[in-house]
């Protein structure tokens, strides 16, 4: 990426009339050089969804994890193909005019669980796999930053550009944060209890037989929405709801992937990396018979050994936590181990999603052998749930999280999916039991009621 920002600086408070003179002069610029240009200003510190609520129809990825900067997106100005050399290439031939401590531009996406997962209806908007850089991009942390970027051959004027810059500064500045009203939701399409009980039950004769070890069972319910539900609704109430979880979202023409995700994939930070396993499900209450059940061990054993033998080619150091600690959230509880490593050398975060992606958590074991059960044996393609969603910029730094608790809205519908791991002395009751606690994260929030 071409840096161009030293002749810029910003002190003191971000102002309206100091971000736009800076962006109409770098707009101008860029128009006499045709090269692609993403020129980045300070701004007002607020709720990353206020930009969205600026032009909500142009509404493009949100990403809002707990413990790190959060960002959103308007329009598109780039869609990439998901690999390194293909972002390598953009960044490396377009120019960046900011000040020397912002931050460096970002793609955000992912793909879809399986190859072909996401072909058909309700999922063919997403297909297999992009990276999209937002026209607009608003990054805040402890600071906020509003990107533009520019790309080959728009022809916005710069009139128009700073129109909008307007309309968008008005908004952070007047941020809505109110909870949007109850709707009421009908679910009319879901697998049968009879059905997820033939599944796990041929599951177990797989694993008997010594085909598999474990295989993560997913099923969905598509529920009916009240005219007027809107993402950016069902997003604010995931906000309110669960709080120490990575929402995210991503639009594509008239489709919706959103989810506020408890997984961590993999993050990385110059030669840092991190992930989790985080495999084993219960009811709150619960806890101490989670924590003793050999089956609920043995099945996240499994996701802490095939995340560390995945790492482990790319590291001189990689550990996991000694003992499994547990993680609560609002509506359940899971078995939890963190996991760090150091890099050998530089390598791309786009690497190590592929390098761990699916892990024993959403997929199974051994990997090829699960994911053809599932492929085979689910009623509705996964699509993206479960899939690797995140982010990644110039430097090849990023974070991806595995998409759960998450679900596709469409055409007043939304497809709601949730899964549970299926082990040799699995309950197919009490694995239906958790992947209705499951989908009740996203259902509550369709609803609006706390259900």
């Amino acid at each position: 990426m071409r840096a161009q920002g030293a002749a810029f600086a910003f002190e003191g408070a971000p102002t309206r009339e100091t971000s736009r003179s800076f962006l109409e002069q770098a707009f101008r610029t860029r128009a006499s050089t045709a090269n692609n240009l993403i020129v980045t200003v300070p701004a007002p510190v607020a709720p990353p969804d206020a930009l969205l609520r600026a032009f909500p129809q142009e509404a493009s990825i949100l990403w809002d994890p707990p413990q790190s900067d959060a960002c959103s997106g308007l329009g598109v100005a780039k869609t990439l193909a998901p690999n390194a050399p293909a972002i390598g290439d953009f960044f490396d031939a377009t120019d960046h005019v900011a000040n020397a401590s912002s931050p460096l531009p970002r793609v955000f996406g992912g793909s879809s669980f399986a190859q072909g997962a996401a072909r058909e209806m309700p999922w063919e908007s997403f297909g297999d796999g992009f990276l999209l850089l937002p026209t607009w991009t608003y990054h805040v942390g402890e600071r906020a930053w509003l990107s533009l970027a520019v790309c080959e051959s728009e022809g916005a004027t710069v009139e128009q550009v700073l129109d909008v810059f307007d309309t968008i500064w008005n908004s952070l500045e007047r941020p809505i944060g109110v909870i949007p009203s109850p709707i009421s939701v009908r679910r009319i399409d879901e697998a049968d209890h009879q059905t997820w009980s033939r599944q796990v039950d041929d599951i177990r004769r797989k694993i008997q037989d010594g085909v598999v070890e474990k295989v993560v069972a997913a099923r969905h319910c598509v529920v009916e929405l009240e005219t007027g539900a809107g993402s950016l609704d069902v997003l604010k109430r995931l906000e309110e709801r669960f709080p120490g979880c990575t929402r995210f979202a991503l639009w594509r023409g008239d489709a919706a992937f959103l989810g506020a995700t408890p997984e961590l994939l993999i993050s990385r930070r110059g030669p840092s990396v991190l992930s989790e396993a985080l495999a084993g499900s219960t009811a709150h209450g619960d806890a101490a018979r989670m924590m003793a059940s050999s089956k609920e061990r043995e099945e996240h054993q499994l996701v802490v050994q095939a995340i560390l033998k995945a790492l482990d080619p790319f590291c001189d150091s990689v550990r996991s936590a000694p003992e499994p600690s547990v993680r609560e959230l609002p509506n359940l509880l899971h078995m939890q181990t963190p996991i760090e490593g150091h890099l050998r050398e530089p390598t791309h975060i786009l690497a190590l999603v592929q390098a761990l992606h699916p892990t024993p958590a959403v997929g199974g074991v051994p990997t090829d052998e699960a994911i053809q059960w599932i492929v085979e044996h689910e009623a509705l393609a996964r699509g993206w749930y479960s899939a690797p969603v995140g982010w990644t910029d110039a430097a090849g730094d990023g974070e991806f999280v595995v998409a759960l608790r998450s679900g596709l809205l469409r055409d007043g519908k939304a497809w709601v999916y949730a899964g549970a791991g299926i082990m040799a002395d699995s309950d197919p009751d009490a694995e239906y039991a958790e992947t209705e606690l499951k989908m009740q994260a996203l259902l509550g929030a369709l609803h609006g009621d706390g259900r």
